[in-house]
């Protein structure tokens, strides 16, 4: 069965619904709590996401970080590109975040991540200059293939990077493990809200 997702540029193919059982989950779910506490992102920004035995399992689409439980994310088990619009593959009860291509493409270039943090943290972004942290070259659509190419240009020009920002878009940092990418979007808000 397949739905359309409209915010993004690909279709959802759902292989099964129902909730998700990794165990992950539960530390995803914490860290989206902590991160809507200290003003990271609000409302229904941003997206996090870890490996899994099948792919990755990513934050639903318009699902406040705060509310991720086994039933709000999905489990990205493939895509496939298209020429006009892509299909993902996937499991789960809600569609991905529509920042699932971002996301495949960092881990299909970095091997050494397992874990996507996607924050819309303003301070930051307003002070990354100053900060010295990396920014894609382009300003592109939210969901969109050329964001994605962006930043996988960014990456490779950096290609120990664990931390950036998409123009005008938001942060992103890599992890090993899930406590890892937590802490970079937390330490970085703290460094922004100490110089206030």
């Amino acid at each position: 069965m397949s739905t359309e997702n409209n915010t993004s540029s690909f279709n959802s193919v759902f292989l099964t619904r129902g909730a998700l059982t990794d165990v992950k989950i539960n530390q995803l779910a914490n860290w989206g709590k902590k991160l809507m506490d200290i003003g990271a992102v609000k409302g229904t920004e941003g997206n996090l996401s870890c490996r899994s035995s099948l792919g990755f399992i990513i934050t639903g689409t318009n699902i406040p970080l705060n509310a991720i439980n086994r039933e709000t994310v999905a489990e990205i088990t493939g895509v496939v590109y298209g020429l006009n619009k892509h299909s993902v593959y996937v499991k789960g009860m809600v569609n991905p975040s529509r920042e699932t291509l971002l996301h495949t493409q960092i881990y299909e270039i970095r091997e050494d991540v397992n874990v996507i943090f996607h924050a819309h943290d303003l301070d930051v972004m307003k002070q990354a200059v100053k900060l010295g942290i990396p920014v894609t070259e382009l300003e592109q659509p939210a969901g969109s293939q050329e964001l994605a190419q962006e930043a996988i240009k960014l990456l490779k020009l950096h290609r120990d990077m664990r931390y950036f920002i998409l123009k005008n878009h938001g942060v992103v940092a890599l992890g090993a493990s899930i406590d890892e990418a937590g802490k970079l979007i937390e330490d970085m808000h703290a460094r922004i809200k100490k110089k206030k």
